[in-house]
């Protein structure tokens, strides 16, 4: 059952990979939507508020505390070596087909 598990996450991982793809491209190219990454100032701007709302709910709640300490600790550990580990993607995909903003799909 554990690996069947494993194989069905992995199937719908590849799977959702596939549908997302081309529905970006259907937004973009049937319905002329313009879409845009969002930017490193408007994320970094989004997370100086979560990190205000999570240290209030923190400072009123020991569990949730709790829970934001083990989930930065998992992310800590895990986002270093994924970070560290894996390939600038986007280097990579932008010296094959060009700018990813210019990419055409």
């Amino acid at each position: 059952m554990r690996n069947a598990a494993y194989a069905a996450n992995s199937d719908n991982y590849f799977k959702a990979l596939v549908r997302y793809s081309q529905d970006l491209a259907k937004l973009m190219n049937e319905h002329k939507v313009n879409v845009y990454q969002t930017s490193d100032a408007i994320l970094a701007e989004q997370l100086k508020g979560w990190d205000k709302i999570v240290g209030e709910f923190s400072a009123k709640d020991a569990f949730f505390k709790k829970v934001v300490d083990s989930q930065k600790a998992y992310a800590k550990r895990t986002m270093k070596y994924l970070l560290m580990n894996q390939p600038n993607y986007k280097l990579a995909y932008e010296n094959e087909f060009g700018p990813i903003a210019k990419v055409k799909i």
